[in-house]
Parts: C-alpha cells; structure tokens; sequence
C-alpha cells in the first residue's frame, strides 16, 4: 500500500514539475531565442530614480512591481517548433488558462490565454502562442507573462520591452 502511495506521489509531482518546466527547457538550445526577465530585476527597475508624480510612471511603476516574470521563446527551425506546439498543446490542456482570443495575422496563427487574477482587470498569467510566417521566415514563438497584472497595461509593457508578438497584445489591450 505504501508503494502504491508513493508511486502515485511521484508520478503526479513528475507531471507537475514537467508542466511547470516545459518552456524553460528551449532557453539554452542552440536554435531558439530566449528571453527571460525576473520578479528580481522588476524589483530593480522600480528602484530607479522616477518622477512618479507623473501618472503615466507611477501606472509603469505598479505594474512592474507586480510582475513575476516574463519569458520568451521563439525559433525558426522546424524540429524544434513541432516540439514547441506539442508542448503548449500539453501546456494548455493540462492548466487553468482560458482562451481569450484566436486570430490569424499575416500569416501567422496567434492564440492568447489567461489565467483569471483578483478581479475580471487583472490576471495571474498570460500566454500566448504565435506560429506562423514572421518576415518570410516560419517562426514560433512563446510569450509567458506571470503576476498580478492588469490587461490594460500588459500590451505597453510587452511593447516596450520590444518582446516578440508585442503587437498582438497590444490588439488585446485595446480591446479590453
């Protein structure tokens, strides 16, 4: 009986620890770009000496110190962007996200989700899944955003991180 409990313990967390890991394992391959930014690095950029009387700062300051962390990873070989559809199909069916929205753009096919956060203005993550051609290239590319976020000011912050498929969110921002 202690077998079986111990099994079942270890095949259940085995399935959460591969879910909760299945992009950060493209940030070091060779053929993928990757960009991953910290709760740590958000907690310095509010550090910085801002003029926060200004609304437009102090709106960028609440977010930032709200952010978990975003990731980022896109790549052009096709091995590789198989394995990447096949691990956000994995990803959505195994989590809480809700589809936003679906649209294709140019050639490119563009799925966004949320995870629902304190209120129906904010959520607790945002993903989003671009596959497509990108500049006549074929290109995927995962976005992640993690923490309390509001939807109105997730589209700038991706823009002006100048994070691949910032545009797209921004179409989602507006629309909220």
């Amino acid at each position: 009986m202690m077998k079986k409990l111990v099994l079942i313990i270890a095949v259940l967390l085995s399935t959460y620890v591969s879910t909760a890991q299945n992009f950060d394992k493209y940030e070091n391959m060779k053929d993928v770009k990757s960009m991953v930014v910290t709760s740590k690095m958000f907690k310095l950029l509010t550090k910085i000496d801002l003029d926060s009387n200004d609304p437009e700062t102090q709106q960028y300051i609440d977010l930032i110190e709200n952010l978990d962390n975003i990731k980022v990873f896109a790549t052009e070989s096709q091995s590789l962007r198989s394995q990447m559809k096949a691990d956000v199909t994995s990803y959505l069916s195994s989590s809480s996200l809700d589809e936003l929205m679906r649209f294709n753009d140019d050639g490119k096919s563009v799925k966004l989700y949320s995870k629902p956060g304190k209120n129906s203005d904010y959520v607790k993550e945002v993903f989003m899944f671009i596959d497509g051609i990108e500049d006549g290239k074929p290109m995927s590319v995962v976005v992640q955003i993690k923490g309390d976020l509001s939807l109105k000011q997730i589209g700038r912050l991706a823009e002006d991180l100048n994070i691949t498929g910032a545009d797209q969110l921004k179409k989602v921002s507006k629309s909220k």
